[in-house]
């Protein structure tokens, strides 16, 4: 506002006249030699608050015009005290043509994109607006300065360094305004001051060549605007706070836009070349071979940049579709086979079931799972494991025609899909028959077979859902699994499996996890001394159409259908979201929140990264919470789970062993995972009140807890005998009936804010 109000000021004065010739004259060379000096520190002020790249291109924009205040500072002696012209050539000249070099200087350092083919395209941008430029330079200024001569050859050196000058300074800042930056700003600031410097520059050029230039004429306007918005630049970028990136999110979208409408800014110099030179030719002065050149230059540099954009666009989008296809293969087939996943496999047998709604195609899906696979990793390890899986895959795929689809639907299961009529039970023989061959793995020779179910769909009936013909395929693999190893059994009605309520569950279990409608209960851990709460267990709760259905059932389910990872996450947020309620109530982080954890995602590497986050957007210490693992986490892929369960613990998490005893190699592995806990399991607890053979054994498991630096935790305990008991072998820790039934939050509230009485109400027990 200020410099728009002195720049008002001095062109009322300038082009009025007020006060006549001397005092204007006094005036203009007076304020061109604040403006500089202005812009000069205004210029050194922004270098000092930058840094980098940034800090030299100040440093040279600060010294050009110092420089030229000098020059300036020179011209005022000449005029206001020595009361005589300037000379031409004189000292003044040095400063004034120090001005470009420095603003040259200061363009080029300015920061921005970088990369072969940004620098590329630069060079092409400024040859166009150099040869357009000498056209127009030539037409109006530079040819009369040629033409002109000098008094020397010294002279005319310095007459011809102006437009030159001007020439390559207007380059720079043509070209430096198509750069993407995010100090824009400041950029288009000094691109603008550079031009209106350029173009005073010529002004002055021209006149003093033909001999008409004096000071206070309209010619000196340009120089004072192009200081002014060179100072308003080195203030707002002094005052700018610094960015962390070089583009930061909020300008991003902008920037490039700025930047997709800045290229087409190299070409207004030679639409101006053309005009210029069309208008001299209307009035009769033929361009002479310097013009004509430069032009011609200028469009065929032309050519080559729009031939270079369509190099690279073309190469783009290459880029673009190549990174396409790669991420369509990532999303629909396995990684580690090559296979369809289950995605693109749910798609195709979606597709499948629509035609035969609509055209009563056949359809056949089979179902194969590997028999023995886990001790395939057992005995050689994950890699081997992983290479007999490429070799199935292989295999598989020599089996079934070009229209038939084969997937991996995680693990050792796999899955066909027979359309358009194929034998469904020649396909499943296939497949057994071509795994009978043995596989060389490691040298060692491996046998391999699979179970294969069918679930065959004939154009008479009615189309099922996707699910249920999963179920149906599931349900016929288990029942060829029964029968022996290598085994191969159609669906029918009469098969029946414990999971076969998958048929009536699966679909509204899927609509719950999606509507977020499974439900925590939480049951307390209690200290066995004082009754005193450490903790709670939080307990998934399902109930639907009005009748609960146990976690025993619908959490395997919930793996079988690949809604683990999503029902796991869903209760984490849950619980540490209760726990941070009660922990801002109770006004300290103590209380302890007990998560099961499913025993797949000790071999998922990003798991320990979402526990991260879910614990760190509720505000809770990481040792708030407790994650409950089995030993079935323990026995599929030790080196992974020590992996997870290692970085878990480097979170500060705590690790509890959940229904130890039960698995088969707690004790070989127990002391190789970072735990922090046990649960002993409630069956080895059920008699200790009258078994003393349960009794020893318990109390063993109790000593090795200790002697392995973790807590114990008994669980199941319903009867006052069974917590006598464990208070004499020193168990610490108890969980069952005895002290609290799982309840919702606001059941278990009144215990957790200690409003009610202690868990050891029964005095026989707290005596």
């Amino acid at each position: 506002m200020l410099a728009s109000v002195a720049f008002i000021a001095f062109a009322t004065v300038l082009l009025t006249h007020l006060g006549g010739s001397g005092r204007v004259r006094t005036i203009d060379d007076l304020t061109q030699l604040v403006a500089a000096a202005f812009a000069g520190a205004a210029a050194g002020w922004a270098a000092l608050q930058a840094s980098g790249r940034m800090r030299r291109s100040w440093i040279a924009v600060s010294g050009g015009a110092f420089a030229w205040a000098l020059g300036q500072a020179v011209w005022c002696y000449y005029e206001l005290i020595s009361g005589r012209s300037t000379p031409f050539p004189s000292a003044a000249d040095a400063g004034f043509l120090l001005f470009p070099l420095g603003s040259v200087i200061g363009l080029w350092l300015y920061p921005s994109e970088h990369g072969a083919g940004a620098r590329r395209r630069w060079l092409l941008d400024a040859c166009i607006v150099v040869t357009a430029l000498v056209a127009v330079s030539w037409a109006t200024t530079l040819g009369a300065v040629a033409h002109e001569g000098g008094d020397s050859r010294f002279a005319f050196a310095v007459s011809l360094a102006y437009p030159i000058g001007d020439i390559v300074v207007l380059t720079m800042a043509l070209t430096a305004l198509c750069r993407p930056s995010t100090h824009r700003g400041q950029l288009v600031l000094l691109s603008v001051a550079m031009s209106a410097m350029s173009l005073g520059d010529s002004c002055f050029t021209y006149l003093t060549a033909i001999g008409k230039y004096q000071t206070g004429g309209p010619t000196d306007l340009g120089w004072v605007a192009a200081f002014l918005l060179l100072a308003v630049a080195g203030v707002g970028a002094a005052t700018r706070p610094p960015d962390k990136n070089d583009v930061v999110p909020a300008e991003a979208a902008n920037l490039v836009q700025r930047a997709a409408a800045a290229t087409m800014l190299p070409y207004l110099p030679l639409v101006c070349a053309v005009g210029v030179l069309g208008m001299r030719r209307a009035l009769g002065h033929q361009p002479d071979s310097v013009e004509r050149v430069a032009v011609l230059v200028a469009l065929a540099m032309v050519l080559v940049r729009q031939y270079t954009t369509v190099r690279e666009n073309r190469a783009l989008l290459d880029i673009v579709a190549a990174r396409e296809a790669q991420l369509h293969r990532q999303a629909f087939h396995d990684q580690l086979t090559g296979l369809a996943n289950r995605a693109l496999f749910i798609n195709r047998l979606d597709h499948a079931l629509q035609l035969h709604r609509r055209d009563m195609r056949p359809v056949a899906l089979l179902f194969c799972d590997l028999d023995d696979f886990k001790a395939v990793n057992d005995a050689l390890g994950h890699w081997a494991g992983d290479e007999l899986l490429i070799r199935v895959a292989e295999r598989l795929r020599g089996t079934l025609r070009p229209g038939d689809t084969v997937a991996r639907l995680g693990g050792d299961e796999f899955a066909v899909l027979v359309e358009d009529g194929g034998d469904a039970v020649t396909v499943g023989s296939r497949i057994i028959a071509a795994l009978c061959d043995e596989f060389t793995i490691a040298d060692t020779q491996l046998s391999m077979r699979a179970s294969v179910g069918i679930a065959e769909l004939l154009p008479e009936q009615a189309t099922p859902t996707i699910d249920t013909l999963l179920a149906h395929a599931d349900i016929a693999m288990y029942s060829a699994k029964r029968a022996g190893k290598g085994q191969l059994a159609c669906y029918d009605k009469s098969m029946a499996l414990p999971n076969a309520d998958d048929l009536q569950l699966r679909q509204p279990l899927t609509r719950a996890v999606a509507e977020r409608q499974i439900l925590l209960a939480y049951q307390p851990i209690v200290r066995m001394d004082s009754g005193a709460l450490l903790g709670l267990e939080a307990l998934a709760r399902w109930t639907h159409d009005g009748v609960r259905v146990g976690p025993a059932t619908f959490i395997p389910m919930a793996q079988r259908a690949g809604l683990i990872d999503t029902l796991t996450d869903q209760i984490l947020d849950q619980a540490c979201n209760q726990l941070s309620r009660w922990s801002s109530r109770l006004g300290h982080d103590r209380l302890r929140v007990s998560v099961n954890i499913p025993p797949t995602l000790m071999s998922d590497s990003d798991f320990p990264n979402r526990v991260a986050r879910v614990i760190d957007r509720h505000g809770l210490k990481r040792n708030q919470l407790v994650l409950e693992i089995t030993e079935d986490a323990l026995l599929e892929d030790l080196q992974t789970a020590r992996a997870v369960t290692g970085r878990l613990r480097d979170l500060g998490t705590r690790l509890s062993l959940d229904d130890f005893g039960k698995g088969y190699s707690s004790l070989l592995r127990l002391r190789q995972m970072p735990l922090d806990s046990l649960k002993i399991d409630q069956a080895f607890l059920a008699n200790i009140d009258f078994d003393p053979d349960a009794e020893r054994f318990v109390a063993a498991l109790l000593a090795l807890g200790r002697d392995l630096g973790l807590d114990v935790i008994a669980e199941g305990i319903e009867r006052t005998g069974q917590g006598h008991v464990l208070r004499r072998l020193g168990c610490r820790y108890a969980q069952g009936y005895l002290f609290g039934r799982p309840g919702t939050a606001a059941d278990v509230e009144p215990y957790v804010l200690g409003r009610a009485a202690p868990f050891f109400h029964t005095p026989a027990l707290s005596a």
